[in-house]
């Protein structure tokens, strides 16, 4: 091989070596807490979300420096510097001020990565104190300090969240929805949903805990949507109040005995 083809290969394989991707979901512990960071590139310039157990979310920036990077969390307005060598698959991140590090291994390379499943789920007795029947006694969102309620305010419609991972919704919501929906979109009887058809429906939705929040997905994926909710988990006088991270709605939900 020549001296040319020579020198072309190894500055080919410097170019390589130096150019390793960032981008994916990456997972790691720091003082017994897990932690997830989704990194996004663009260009030199790097994007992405920072994650607790709680799946409460902190925006990261950062810009790539060697073979690694450097950036800030934004913590609640507290913004925390933190550097960054990438290992193959690992990042071995420092937070500047503290000197604190943690080994984060990549799990993923998509960003689309569903890497809720990574947390531990919380303690027995939680799960213990959520399962059950459900009566849904009030929905609202604050507005200025105002409850503004729902539809399904004072209907009483019942929830089931079962031992085996089923969330159950009640027939008679759906058929209420159904019956709405053909009020303003003009829909003939014979188009109208069945009481088979709302059965099914009924039965789409899973459950599981994450850290201490309630993540609702549906059984079977839907392609192309998120369609997961997550709920933050409340007892007040023995009722259940969900209310949606998200969203902002908070549920009320009293035991059925």
């Amino acid at each position: 091989m020549s001296r040319f083809l020579i020198c072309l290969l190894f500055s080919f394989l410097v170019h390589y070596s130096g150019a390793q991707s960032i981008e994916g979901v990456f997972s790691g512990s720091l003082d017994g807490n897990t932690y997830v960071l989704k990194i996004r590139e663009q260009g030199e310039l790097l994007l992405g979300e920072w994650f607790d157990d709680s799946l409460s979310q902190k925006d990261f920036i950062g810009k790539k420096q060697g073979k690694g990077f450097k950036g800030i969390l934004d913590m609640d307005g507290e913004e925390l510097e933190v550097e960054a060598t990438q290992h193959k698959k690992k990042l071995q991140m420092v937070f500047v001020e503290t000197g604190k590090s943690i080994i984060m291994e990549r799990i993923s390379k998509s960003i689309d990565y569903d890497f809720s499943k990574i947390f531990p789920e919380a303690h027995k007795s939680l799960r213990h104190q959520i399962i059950g029947v459900w009566i849904l006694k009030e929905r609202f969102r604050l507005e200025d300090g105002e409850k503004i309620f729902s539809e399904e305010t004072g209907k009483d419609y019942l929830t089931s969240i079962n031992p085996d991972g089923k969330y159950v919704l009640d027939i008679r919501g759906l058929r209420d929805v159904d019956e709405k929906m053909a009020r303003e979109l003009n829909i003939p009887p014979q188009h109208r949903l069945k009481a088979s058809d709302l059965f099914e429906m009924s039965q789409l939705l899973s459950w599981k805990l994450v850290g201490n929040n309630l993540k609702i997905f549906p059984t079977q994926p839907i392609s192309g949507r998120d369609a997961e909710i997550m709920k933050s988990i409340e007892f007040q006088n023995e009722n259940l109040i969900l209310t949606e991270i998200s969203g902002g709605w908070v549920e009320v939900y009293e035991r059925k005995k």
